[in-house]
């Protein structure tokens, strides 16, 4: 009996992996608009206020877009690079969200990131962190014994 790979809702990496690089892509275009109301410089350590709560400038929404559009290529994937992936993204927004605390409030910080964003950062990373290392081991150990019989 050959095993399937799982759907996205049986896949804790894949459904984790769609809902985040879902809301990034949605804050990611959104943060291009407001990122250029704001008249600030390109990489200036002050930006657009998305919602009133995440400041903005066109770097940031960039990362958020990019990051967005490999959680939502490989959601569509499979359960291995998912899990991949999700412990990827999650490393890199942990590390921005460090980046964000350590230099929040002076000019070396060009992502313009503030309180709400280093949080947002540091919560979503730790959560795609851990779904990549502790969710779908039996999916990915039944994909890999397949894998080896055939």
């Amino acid at each position: 009996m050959a095993i399937k790979e799982p759907s996205i809702i049986a896949s804790p990496n894949r459904g984790l992996a769609l809902t985040v690089g879902g809301i990034l892509a949605l804050w990611g275009i959104l943060g291009f608009f407001f990122a250029a109301d704001a008249g600030y410089g390109f990489f200036g350590p002050k930006g657009g206020m998305l919602w009133n709560a995440f400041q903005v400038n066109p770097p940031l929404a960039l990362l958020w877009t990019l990051l967005a559009a490999a959680l939502l290529i490989v959601a569509l994937g499979t359960t291995i690079a998912s899990r991949n992936m999700n412990r990827l993204v999650g490393v890199v927004l942990i590390v921005l969200a460090l980046y964000g605390f350590v230099f929040m409030n002076t000019s070396a910080n060009i992502l313009a990131l503030n309180t709400t964003d280093n949080v947002f950062h540091a919560i979503v990373g730790v959560l795609l962190l851990l779904t990549g290392l502790g969710a779908d081991k039996e999916n990915i150990r039944a994909l890999r014994a397949e894998a080896a019989r055939a």
